[in-house]
């Protein structure tokens, strides 16, 4: 079996409250994220190493989301159905799952860093192929690229 190359997006609770925010979008299922208000200074920040790594282009006052991006966003915020999908060869680690018409899109607790979140946007083949692919891991890395996209 081949092995996949995972892309995702590494985004911090406060960016991908911002994001989610410009958005419309007041609350996500599956993502735990104690409410929080903003400074002026904290949203520049944000804003900035948002830009910094190329997930937004500034224009002026205003910004324009990564199209990627903004489909994972998207499929988070409006999903047909989500579920958990928790993976026992992995110690149970679980994954928040969003379908939208032919696509999958995936957030995890990424431990690495305090207060992050790791999203991934699959099309419903490449996610039956990710899950058999992690389970068949036995809890080991699935592949030494970590997709980390900051």
């Amino acid at each position: 079996m081949e092995e996949m190359i995972e892309k995702g997006f590494i985004l911090s609770f406060d960016e991908l409250r911002i994001l989610l925010h410009s958005l419309g979008v007041r609350t996500v299922e599956g993502v735990y994220m104690p409410e929080k208000e903003f400074t002026d200074s904290e949203v520049i920040k944000a804003l900035h190493h948002l830009a910094k790594s190329g997930l937004i282009l500034s224009a002026g006052e205003r910004f324009l989301i990564r199209e990627d991006l903004r489909e994972v966003l998207e499929a988070i915020s409006r999903p047909e159905a989500s579920f958990i999908w928790r993976n026992e060869s992995e110690g149970g680690q679980e994954y928040y799952c969003y379908v939208v018409p032919g696509r999958v899109a995936v957030s995890e607790r990424y431990w690495k860093k305090s207060d992050t979140i790791k999203l991934r946007l699959f099309t419903v083949e490449e996610f039956e192929a990710w899950k058999e692919q992690a389970e068949d891991d036995n809890g080991g890395d699935r592949n030494p690229y970590d997709g980390e996209i900051v």
